[in-house]
C-alpha cells in the first residue's frame, strides 16, 4: 500500500428512519462522486443506526431499580442509564457521567449510546446486528451500483490514558478486518510472535479524520486505493476483539496486587 485516497461524502441531516442506499446515492449524486470497485465504503455506526431506527426518546423509557441505583452511583440521567443496563453486554465500572461497559466487543462507555448528532431528548443506540447490517449493505450496493466493493461500519472510542477519540470498526463486510504478522521478521531478523494489525480499526481511524464529532454531517467516506484484498469470508464480533477475562488492560488492572 503506498497511498490511499480519502472521499468525504457530505450528506443532508436525517431526523428520522431512512432507506441508507437510497441515501447514499442521492449524496453520491450531489457530492459528484461514484463508487468503483475495490473501494471500502466507511460508515458512521449511528448513521446506520439512525436508518434503522435505533433511536429512543429518553423520556419513554421505564426505569429499573438497578437502573436507578446505577443512575445515582454515577450521576447519569436515570433513563440513560436504564438504556446502558439493557444494551450492555457487560457493565465494570464507572465515573461521574460514565459507565464503562462491553458491548460488541469493545470496551465503551455507556454501552455505546450516544446523546449527541441526534435530537434533543433522545439517544441513539449502536445498530441492532452490526455485522449483519455491513453484510446487508455490501450487498445492497452491488446489486443497485453493480461494484464490489468493501464496508466498514466506524464509531469513535476513547483509548486508555490518551485524550480524545481514535476511530474503531465495530463490523465489516467483504474486507478482511485483522491481518496476522505473526511467524514474519522485521527489519533486525527478529520473529513476530503477537503482532495482528487491526486492518478495519486503521481504516476506521483515517475515515474519522473527515467525519469529525460534531456538525460536519460527514456519515460516508470512501477509501480509494487502499490495495487491500477483498474477501467472501463473514465476520463477527470474534473476529474482531476478544474477550473480557483476554483483555490485556481488564486483566492488568483486575489482577493488580500492590
Amino acid at each position: 500500500m503506498n497511498s490511499i485516497k480519502l472521499i468525504p461524502i457530505k450528506v443532508e441531516r436525517q431526523t428520522s428512519q431512512f432507506n441508507l442506499i437510497d441515501c447514499l446515492l442521492d449524496s453520491l449524486n450531489k457530492n459528484s462522486q461514484k463508487l468503483l470497485d475495490y473501494d471500502i465504503l466507511t460508515i458512521s455506526s449511528k448513521f446506520v443506526s439512525l436508518s434503522e431506527g435505533r433511536f429512543v426518546k429518553l423520556s419513554d423509557i421505564s426505569v429499573s431499580s438497578f437502573a436507578d441505583k446505577l443512575s445515582k452511583k454515577y450521576n447519569i440521567n436515570p433513563n440513560l442509564s436504564e438504556l446502558i443496563y439493557r444494551e450492555s453486554d457487560e457493565i465494570f465500572s464507572g465515573s461521574d457521567g460514565f459507565v464503562l461497559t462491553f458491548k460488541n466487543g469493545v470496551i465503551v462507555p455507556n454501552a455505546g449510546i450516544d446523546t449527541s448528532n441526534i435530537m434533543i431528548g433522545y439517544a441513539i443506540l449502536y445498530p441492532e446486528n452490526p455485522f449483519q447490517s455491513a453484510q446487508n449493505i455490501k450487498s445492497e450496493i452491488q446489486k443497485l451500483f453493480k461494484v464490489n466493493v468493501s464496508v466498514v461500519i466506524t464509531d469513535s472510542r476513547l483509548m486508555p490514558s490518551r485524550i480524545g477519540t481514535t476511530g474503531v470498526a465495530i463490523a465489516s463486510a467483504g474486507i478482511e478486518p485483522i491481518h496476522d504478522e505473526r511467524g514474519k521478521t522485521d527489519l533486525f531478523g527478529n520473529s513476530m510472535r503477537v503482532t495482528q494489525k487491526a486492518i478495519a480499526d486503521d481504516l476506521s481511524s483515517a475515515a474519522q479524520l473527515l467525519m469529525g464529532e460534531c456538525n460536519e454531517s460527514i456519515p460516508f467516506v470512501i477509501i480509494r486505493d487502499s490495495n487491500l484484498q477483498m474477501t467472501k469470508n463473514k465476520y463477527k464480533v470474534s473476529s474482531f476483539s476478544v474477550g473480557p477475562d483476554e483483555c490485556i488492560f481488564i486483566k492488568g488492572l483486575s489482577e493488580l496486587t500492590f
